[in-house]
């Protein structure tokens, strides 16, 4: 079972994975109720689609608890400029030697309450974006989005390497849903027939 949560100024896009009373944290956002999810569930886990702001707030909360993210995007948690913190005039709120970081790479298979969850390395919208397929679900971060894409204009992003990312998306099985940090649930399917962005990639 998937749960959304829409939350913060930015209107991310967090996700619970859940199974039974444990669940995985899909990028934990700026304002998640961790009161009531700490209540429900016994976190196992964090995935972390990309090292923004909006999207790794939420670790302050989640010290110790493993957390996947990539190698590229892990160097940019203590650095506010990459991180986008500093644009939001927002300090960082933990310590990145606090966190139990686990470095993940490009199709590397995550055993995690069951499920298994493949890494996808996209890069684009920053330069260690990742997306996690599990089952028919595709965690898309801010790499793909109903009817758009990630912007590329912000530190490490890259137009070139978003093209080249997108195409892998979209070879993916037209049934595929896709979950992305912002906005609404889609597909592959819809996306091919709708996105502007599919004839370019």
């Amino acid at each position: 079972m998937v749960k959304k949560i829409v939350n913060g100024i930015l209107a991310v896009n967090s996700y619970l994975i859940i199974k039974g009373n444990e669940c995985l944290i899909v990028d934990p956002g700026m304002a998640l109720d961790f009161d009531d999810i700490f209540n429900n569930y016994k976190v196992r886990g964090v995935l972390i689609t990309h090292a923004h702001v909006d999207h790794i707030y939420g670790l302050k909360d989640l010290k110790g608890i493993p957390c996947y993210i990539s190698l590229k995007d892990s160097l940019k948690l203590d650095k506010p400029d990459l991180s986008l913190f500093k644009m939001m005039d927002m300090t960082i709120p933990f310590k990145k030697e606090d966190l139990n970081l686990i470095y993940v790479n490009d199709g590397d298979i995550l055993n995690l309450l069951d499920y298994k969850i493949k890494v996808m390395a996209t890069p684009g919208h920053t330069d260690g974006s990742v997306c996690y397929l599990m089952d028919d679900i595709l965690f898309s971060g801010d790499t793909l989005f109903a009817m758009g894409i990630g912007r590329t204009d912000f530190p490490t992003g890259n137009v070139l390497d978003m093209r080249a990312s997108l195409k892998k998306i979209f070879n993916l099985p037209n049934q595929i849903k896709v979950y992305p940090g912002h906005d609404e649930v889609t597909s592959i399917k819809i996306e091919k027939e709708n996105n502007p962005y599919y004839k370019k990639s």
